[in-house]
């Protein structure tokens, strides 16, 4: 039905983008009862097994060219997967919750820049619409407030979100391309695989902290399968997929959508306020996706001479 292989791509980059807001919404429900880092491995252990029951046929057969592009699996399961976690955790030990939100949401602006350096030009479409979006996004995390920016002090830990934030852009540009035989299923049950190993140690240490917790029960077990199941596999699969269709960059405006999601689903499931602050930011957030997808009018203009 969808030819335009970037309008597929930003499709199932927007899916994985909802998919995330609404784990952060089901996650904030646990709070409590479960800690951070048990919470983010037992998610991907859960994934791991899952991936497993239908995927190690595949990953056999496809192992030979696997082996080739293993580095950037790597890459991606540390950056992607396991460092976002701790850094986050770690971060908010010492930083404010919207120093967090404002940093985590800077990650497809690192992604253009990244991008940038090296060598691949940016349209101004590009450069403007992720500037519209990002301040659409901070105006959001703000509530509104956009003064309340001038009085943000900034500690150690908005090192290691923004630590978390350029991991995640050098994750989406990492699987940008990959080898022609290579399927999405294996990468991720790869990647959920050298993920698991990496947090092991991070669930360990939290284990000995006194603040550890993890009470096992309805919610912690909801919280846990669906961060597996649509979090982890089907939001990770579709981001991938749309990073091979529509770029990292388009992704990365589409990722701006994230807190304005998240707002919805704390709306419909948890009761709290939305107003016009959540109006404007939508407006910013959105016009600032479609300005960046626009095509380079140079481009548009040959593409339509060609034809």
């Amino acid at each position: 039905m969808f030819k335009n292989q970037v309008f597929v791509g930003s499709l199932y980059a927007l899916l994985a983008t909802v998919l995330w807001a609404g784990a952060y919404v089901i996650a904030r429900l646990a709070v409590g009862q479960i800690s951070p880092m048990t919470l983010g491995a037992s998610r991907w252990i859960m994934a791991l097994f899952i991936l497993c029951c239908f995927t190690l046929p595949r990953v056999k057969k496809e192992w030979p060219i696997a082996k080739k592009f293993m580095p950037q699996i790597i890459i991606a399961a540390l950056t992607g997967v396991a460092a976002y976690s701790p850094l986050s955790y770690f971060a908010a030990q010492t930083t404010s919750t919207m120093n967090l939100s404002l940093i985590s949401v800077t990650t497809p602006i690192f992604i253009v820049i990244i991008s940038t350096f090296m060598g691949q030009k940016q349209s101004m479409n590009t450069w403007l619409g992720c500037t519209v979006a990002l301040i659409g996004s901070f105006y959001l995390v703000c509530n509104g407030e956009i003064g309340r920016l001038l009085g943000l002090q900034f500690a150690s830990g908005d090192l290691l979100m923004l630590g978390a934030a350029v991991g995640f852009a050098v994750y989406s540009l990492v699987l940008k391309k990959t080898p022609e035989g290579l399927s999405g299923a294996t990468i991720l049950t790869l990647m959920a695989f050298f993920g698991v190993l990496m947090l092991i140690p991070c669930v360990i240490w939290e284990s000995t902290q006194p603040s550890m917790v993890f009470n096992m029960n309805g919610v912690v077990f909801f919280s846990i399968t669906f961060s597996a199941v649509c979090s982890s596999i089907i939001a990770w699969g579709a981001w991938n997929i749309g990073l091979e269709k529509a770029g990292p960059e388009l992704c990365g405006m589409i990722y701006y959508s994230l807190p304005l999601w998240g707002g919805i689903f704390a709306f419909v499931f948890l009761g709290e306020t939305m107003g016009m602050t959540h109006l404007v930011s939508g407006i910013l957030i959105i016009g600032g996706i479609y300005w960046a997808s626009r095509a380079p009018e140079v481009a548009t203009a040959a593409a339509i001479s060609e034809a």
